[in-house]
């Protein structure tokens, strides 16, 4: 075959791909997400994010993926500003939509990425809440621990303060996952990357009470409910903030992020790196390092009144 041939061809396929619809190009992107292995929350992330791109461009008539231009995408995110969503919220929107057109133009179904000019919103940067050593006792006193359910929700709250698991991680690892000589949890973080996450020998000593309480299973997921299957994220959410409620915790949301987050600040506060803490959390980028030191800005405030110059002049 002739190179004007072949070439001609190579255009002609182009063209033809090109072609596609947004409703069977939005198809491709979840079937190649979920072939990357992402976790179910994931993927129904980018199936949200996605679903109502489309109902935004299907109200204005927009059909085939190579009609969609920048100023397409500028509209839909002003769109989700002026329907009251967060900086944050619109910043996943932009993130699902430029992974969605990275991959058609990769796969050679666009040769021009909308997406190139869009840059994510600038959000505020917020103090993140954590829970004081008086307000952990508390809460942890909540739980009535002669019970299968309160003695697992219990272990649950412990295992996030030791370790800083996240939510998902915790539901979802399982007891062949729990190296109990080594003290580490393997669990799958974000992107289903593996991690060894350590832990206490007092937590050691809580999982194993637990475990013999939960007794034998179909399954090998971790934390049961009553039924003895795979404990829902939103059953421990509601119980977790119920206790909160019950323990007359105020000034912070009880949940387990909050818990993640108060692990983080007793961790460095008594003594440990950032780097060690960023690994065992499961963090990528030291952006994160920043963010732990607003957090312990109370203690830090604590230190300059002990130690302030000024202050011990006049004392």
């Amino acid at each position: 075959m002739e190179y004007k041939e072949k070439r001609k061809l190579i255009l002609e396929v182009r063209q033809e791909k090109e072609k596609l619809d947004m409703h069977s190009a939005i198809g491709l992107f979840i079937k190649s997400r979920k072939l990357k292995n992402l976790t179910g929350n994931t993927t129904a992330s980018y199936t949200q994010s996605l679903g109502k791109f489309y109902s935004f461009i299907e109200e204005n008539d927009i059909g085939k993926i190579n009609e969609i231009i920048v100023e397409d995408i500028q509209e839909f995110v002003q769109t989700r500003m002026d329907e009251g969503n967060s900086a944050p919220t619109v910043n996943k929107y932009i993130r699902s939509l430029r992974a969605f057109f990275n991959y058609l133009c990769s796969a050679g179904y666009l040769t021009e990425n909308p997406m190139e000019p869009i840059d994510n919103l600038a959000e505020e940067k917020r103090i993140l809440r954590t829970l004081s050593h008086e307000q952990v006792s508390v809460l942890l006193d909540v739980p009535n621990n002669s019970t299968p359910a309160g003695y697992r929700n219990y272990v649950f709250m412990l295992l996030i303060l030791d370790t800083g698991l996240r939510l998902e991680e915790a539901i979802t690892f399982g007891t062949e996952d729990v190296h109990w000589t080594e003290r580490v949890i393997k669990v799958y973080g974000k992107g289903r990357k593996e991690r060894l996450v350590p832990f206490s020998d007092v937590l050691a000593v809580h999982m194993r009470e637990y475990l013999e309480l939960r007794g034998e299973t179909d399954h090998s997921v971790f934390f049961v409910n009553v039924d003895s299957q795979p404990l829902k994220r939103r059953t421990i959410q509601e119980e977790i903030s119920d206790y909160g409620k019950l323990a007359g915790i105020k000034g912070v949301r009880v949940s387990c992020h909050t818990l993640r987050y108060t692990f983080a600040r007793n961790y460095v506060l008594n003594g440990g790196d950032v780097v060690s803490l960023m690994r065992i959390m499961g963090h990528k980028s030291l952006h994160m390092a920043q963010l732990y030191t607003e957090m312990f800005q109370a203690d830090i405030s604590k230190q300059h009144g002990k130690y302030s110059p000024v202050s011990s002049m006049f004392n």
